[in-house]
């Protein structure tokens, strides 16, 4: 896992491996508090912190589609699960 999440606490790449997607996953959903509304430009902005492989989208849908966020159809506004 050190190959993945570095020892600054960045992720590194997307990892193939379905139980270490997972993992990287849970790190980032818990960088979102349960008790607040985001936009999508602080959602990128906290993910951008935790990464360094330039691929946000993939990880903000990645949050999305394993239910550790939600979102409103339009994308205005988003929620830890």
């Amino acid at each position: 896992m050190s190959q993945i999440i570095n020892k600054e606490g960045k992720i590194t790449r997307w990892p193939k491996k379905p139980s270490d997607k997972e993992i990287v996953i849970q790190f980032l959903a818990e960088k979102f508090q349960s008790d607040m509304n985001y936009s999508e430009k602080e959602v990128n902005a906290i993910i951008n912190v935790h990464h360094t492989f330039e691929d946000t989208t993939l990880l903000r849908r990645e949050l999305i589609s394993r239910k550790k966020l939600s979102r409103f159809d339009d994308g205005s506004q988003y929620w830890k699960k």
